[in-house]
């Protein structure tokens, strides 16, 4: 089995979007962010749960599975909403419409 690729911050931008969307782990978004990255639906939940555990607004117990690039994002997240939510959607919508057109 080939070793796993690393996540590039274009990637964790995108999953923040789903996971601010409060987009559940079986929807069809996350399915196809995850055909388009070339990840499992598993790989993209987790990462998902990833942010969740770093939320001061998740009730659950933090998660101590945030790689570096998650927290770093999620650092930029905290420091100003607006631009990262907006460079998240951006980052979703590219990566999608790039596997769309057949493109990698």
């Amino acid at each position: 089995m080939p070793p796993a690729r690393k996540w590039e911050r274009t990637e964790d931008l995108a999953v923040l979007h789903l996971y601010r969307g409060k987009v559940a782990r079986d929807s069809r978004e996350l399915t196809a962010l995850a055909a388009a990255l070339e990840r499992s639906p598993q790989s993209i939940g987790a990462r998902m749960q990833a942010f969740a555990g770093l939320d001061p607004a998740n009730p659950y117990t933090p998660s101590s599975k945030a790689t570096a690039l998650t927290q770093s994002v999620w650092a930029e997240y905290q420091a100003d909403r607006t631009a990262i939510a907006v460079e998240g959607q951006r980052a979703y919508l590219g990566i999608l419409n790039r596997y769309s057109m057949g493109r990698p």
